[in-house]
């Protein structure tokens, strides 16, 4: 589990009327870093993003963020890792290391048990996510949660075509009222998660009249969504932004093909992408093709140059940029038919 260190100097008093808080020079340097880093449209995107992240760590030390311990004994209902920056106001601390990061996420998690717990097995910082109607996916997500993995829920959305995407799935056209409960049902399934991704929803994403009650939810709760990118007809980041979520989108996933080969390609194509852009999200599943592979690479990524990082922190180094510039090497043909 990632160690979180605690500002143990206590919090100065509010500004006196008229100054500007803490908060307000804060963000006025963060908004002031980025536009200077990004005004040079030749400048070269790791470094910008780089440096933007440094300013931006700066700065929160400078406000005194700071952890929030949470119970241990907590089960879901609750993002897990979060900062507070003044009251009310949360936010999760991005990394000053401008190493090249990838985030790995491993869907369809709590159906088969034992590929779920050797997916536990992988190296903390690979982000777990869990199907909501399998009856082991609480007690699973626990674990995954107490061997120190971000958690989060893989929430079954329609398809384009006629595939099942499981119980309580989100269907376009249903009540506001029924989505946002059907996306409660699906949260109380799972323990200890930070966001959600979409299971299948190659028909629902596309749909921004059913996103925006889905996301208002989200929102309600603290939570991130990532967009696995099953259709090039998506609408979440857009909603996602204009609502207030944390998110961002899928950049390759590991293994549409289970061969070796071709899980190894898409391993390189991972690192190539890392490099280019600074950080990389990884979608893959619990086959034991995959799991067999990352296990493999997690272990010599560090000495070629490369951090796993938990899904969180990659979203919101790349909030801090706008225009979103982890863009580059995107390919809808390689996500699954659903």
């Amino acid at each position: 589990m990632t160690k979180r260190r605690y500002n143990e100097d206590p919090p100065e008093g509010p500004p006196k009327r008229g100054e500007p808080g803490p908060l307000a020079l804060g963000l006025a340097l963060m908004f002031g870093a980025a536009l200077a880093l990004t005004a040079d449209s030749h400048a070269d995107p790791r470094s910008t993003y780089a440096q933007v992240t440094r300013s931006i760590s700066k700065t929160l030390h400078t406000l005194g963020a700071q952890t929030v311990a949470y119970d241990p004994l907590r089960m879901g209902d609750w993002p897990s890792r979060v900062l507070t920056l003044a009251p009310g106001l949360r936010a999760t601390s991005p990394t000053v290391d401008d190493t090249p990061t990838i985030a790995v996420v491993i869907d369809d998690l709590g159906i088969n048990a034992a590929r779920t717990v050797q997916a536990i097995a992988l190296p903390a910082n690979v982000t777990m996510s869990f199907l909501p109607y399998p009856s082991r996916s609480r007690e699973l997500s626990r674990r995954a949660h107490l061997a120190g993995h971000e958690v989060i829920v893989h929430l079954p959305m329609q398809p384009t075509g006629a595939e099942n995407p499981g119980e309580g799935a989100l269907q376009t056209g249903l009540h506001s009222d029924e989505l946002q409960q059907r996306v409660g049902w699906a949260l109380s399934r799972v323990s200890d998660y930070d966001g959600v991704n979409n299971h299948m929803g190659s028909r629902f994403t596309a749909s921004r009249a059913d996103l925006i009650p889905v996301m208002r939810e989200l929102k309600g709760r603290g939570l991130f969504f990532l967009d696995s990118r099953t259709t090039a007809k998506t609408q979440v980041e857009t909603v996602a932004h204009e609502v207030g979520v944390l998110t961002g989108g899928r950049d390759v996933f590991i293994d549409t093909e289970r061969s070796e080969a071709a899980i190894s390609r898409q391993l390189g194509r991972i690192e190539e992408l890392a490099r280019k852009n600074g950080n990389v999200i990884a979608i893959g599943h619990p086959y034991p093709e995959t799991l067999n592979a990352l296990s493999a690479w997690a272990k010599t990524i560090k000495g070629r140059g490369f951090r796993l990082s938990p899904l969180r922190e990659v979203l919101v180094a790349r909030e801090a940029l706008s225009p979103p510039m982890v863009t580059a090497g995107l390919s809808f043909s390689r996500a699954p038919a659903p």
